[in-house]
């Protein structure tokens, strides 16, 4: 077994075995990691339009979208309303980021998930 294999084994038995509320400091960690990559490649001209960024945006839609799709509305009431809308407001920055392929949405949603990942980090330990 090559040493990525075994990472990526660690990796899936990480996911595999992890509670709820860890998957969800998982999903913060991955927006947060493919939101720098598209920021830093919106960032210049050269990159901007690269597939790489593509596919940056994409994954962090994609993380942003599932964590917005779990949400407990009946559960979490207003807590629940508000991170609709903070999800909303970040899926629709990106979308925007994408279409002008300049980095000012995602910033704006980066902000966003960092506060809400500080947010959860402060509730569940480790």
């Amino acid at each position: 077994m090559t040493q990525a294999q075994a990472a990526a084994t660690y990796q899936r038995n990480a996911i595999l075995t992890a509670s709820p509320e860890k998957i969800v400091k998982m999903l913060y960690d991955g927006a947060i990691k493919n939101l720098e990559r598209s920021r830093i490649g919106l960032s210049d001209q050269k990159t901007a339009r690269s597939p790489e960024v593509g596919q940056s945006l994409s994954r962090a839609i994609g993380i942003l979208g599932e964590l917005r799709a779990s949400l407990d509305h009946a559960a979490g009431g207003r807590l629940a309303a508000d991170l609709d809308r903070l999800y909303e407001f970040a899926l629709d920055q990106l979308s925007q980021a994408n279409l002008t392929r300049t980095p000012t949405g995602v910033q704006n949603a980066l902000q966003v998930v960092r506060t809400l990942k500080e947010g959860w980090d402060g509730i569940v330990p480790g």
